[in-house]
């Protein structure tokens, strides 16, 4: 089973790392965990890189937190591919690109799975 973060472990990193807003939209957010452990409803089941892209895109465009959205949607990507054993490096920049990208919603769901398939790679 794949690791998935809890609603408690982002609030520990909202306040631990982003230092900055806090939780508005707890079903919100309860929702986006439940897609990524367990999928879309009557779709194909989920990889790795829907569940990364779910978690990412959701937290920056559904503003669960009145501050940090963006910082704690990219922070959360991280290290849900490194506590599933894979290594996120894109380009420098690329990562704040692709969020400003994401938050102005000019970033489709399958653009994103693939930037993020591009620059992962499984940890031995």
């Amino acid at each position: 089973m794949e690791w998935v973060p809890s609603v408690e472990y982002i609030e520990t990193l909202l306040e631990d790392q982003i230092k900055a807003g806090h939780l508005m939209n707890r079903q919100g957010l309860i929702s986006t965990l439940d897609k990524v452990k367990w999928g879309i409803p009557f779709q194909d089941i989920p990889t790795i890189w829907d569940k990364v892209t779910i978690l990412y895109k959701e937290i920056i465009e559904n503003h669960y937190f009145s501050d940090g959205n963006k910082r704690i949607g990219s922070l959360l990507a991280y290290i849900f591919l490194f506590k599933n054993g894979y290594e996120f490096s894109p380009p420098v920049g690329e990562i704040y690109r692709i969020t400003m990208e994401v938050a102005q919603g000019l970033k489709k769901f399958d653009e994103i799975k693939e930037w993020f398939k591009t620059n992962s790679k499984k940890e031995l």
